[in-house]
């Protein structure tokens, strides 16, 4: 059986420039040519033309068909496997990149975001710089936070990222009663966008100061988390105020200032050994409750035992002093078991 190339593309229900390509890469060749270049192609050519086709509708790439056909080491049970590989990770990819696209959609039919419309490749391009810097596990976190909606989280954080702004221009250092107000809601927005999650809240918190991009598209940037995080303190402190002297408000806020980013990654391994199920008695949870027990010393009283007793009946009294990323009921009596059993007996 001898037949032109126009002859097999039609057999086939190919191109006769899909051929032609073939032929460029070393795929497929005629058997013989004319003496005026003319491609012919016989039985053999038409067989091999069958595989590439078949190989070709599983998903196999050209690069690796031919490598599929001439590479005699390569047997079919290993070829068959790699393949079987390659379709499940694009599998797997289909339904991460269906999920990624799900969760666009959502953020783009929420027509009640009173700041601005969202710009869809905005939401793409953020989401990519997510996937970059977090694990699969807290990016689909985020997608699903523990309380509430992604999509109303986010729209809360955006309408607070704008009033915080508007506040930086009259209060630049965060001690007015509306940056404290602001600041308590901030915390609670992190802890409902971030389920709690102190590591990702340190990661995300990271993201937004060193990725310029990320700085545009979310309107977070380092003078802007500087500016929370004082404001922060400034609030606790002004809850603790309320028991104590001015001189001793005052040492407490210095105290705290110099301390406030030395928690979130303490608290974040705590939480890391609480859901590996560590024993508090572990030694390695021992030596977290000593740390805890000395940087508490030192970002409330310095050893001031009237300064401590008035901190804890703050802390008694006053349910927002409890807050903070990662902290809750289960966490407090892990520590406190832990801190228990470093004490000599």
């Amino acid at each position: 059986m001898e037949l032109k190339i126009g002859e097999l593309a039609k057999r086939c229900s190919l191109s006769v420039r899909t051929l032609h390509h073939y032929d460029s890469i070393g795929l497929l060749s005629p058997t013989l040519r004319t003496e005026g270049g003319a491609r012919i192609y016989g039985s053999q050519d038409l067989a091999r033309l069958h595989r590439i086709l078949v190989l070709k509708e599983i998903g196999y790439a050209l690069a690796d068909i031919r490598t599929a056909l001439d590479d005699t080491r390569t047997g079919p049970l290993q070829t068959i496997r790699r393949q079987i590989d390659l379709l499940e990770t694009k599998e797997r990819k289909a339904r991460e990149l269906s999920t990624k696209l799900k969760h666009i959609a959502e953020r783009l039919t929420d027509t009640t975001d009173a700041v601005e419309t969202v710009d869809w490749l905005d939401l793409l391009e953020m989401t990519a710089l997510y996937e970059q810097h977090l694990s699969v596990t807290e990016v689909q976190a985020m997608r699903s936070p523990a309380t509430g909606s992604a999509r109303n989280i986010e729209s809360q954080r955006d309408r607070l990222i704008a009033e915080v702004r508007q506040c930086m221009l009259s209060d630049a250092r965060g001690v007015s009663p509306q940056a404290h107000a602001i600041a308590w809601r901030w915390v609670r927005m992190v802890i409902a966008l971030t389920s709690n999650n102190p590591a990702l809240a340190s990661k995300l918190k990271t993201l937004q100061e060193r990725e310029v991009r990320a700085q545009e598209l979310v309107g977070i940037d380092a003078g802007l988390i500087k500016w929370i995080g004082e404001a922060i303190v400034h609030a606790r402190v002004a809850q603790f105020s309320k028991y104590m002297s001015d001189a001793q408000a005052e040492n407490l806020r210095s105290r705290q200032l110099a301390h406030k980013d030395d928690w979130p990654p303490l608290v974040a391994q705590v939480r890391e050994h609480m859901a590996l199920g560590t024993c508090h008695d572990a030694l390695s949870m021992k030596l977290l409750a000593n740390r805890w027990v000395q940087l508490f010393r030192d970002s409330y009283s310095g050893g001031d035992l009237d300064l401590e007793s008035k901190v804890r009946y703050a802390m008694s009294r006053e349910p927002d002093l409890q807050l903070g990323v990662g902290v809750d009921d289960a966490l407090m009596r892990y520590v406190r078991a832990a801190i228990e059993a470093t004490e000599p007996t």
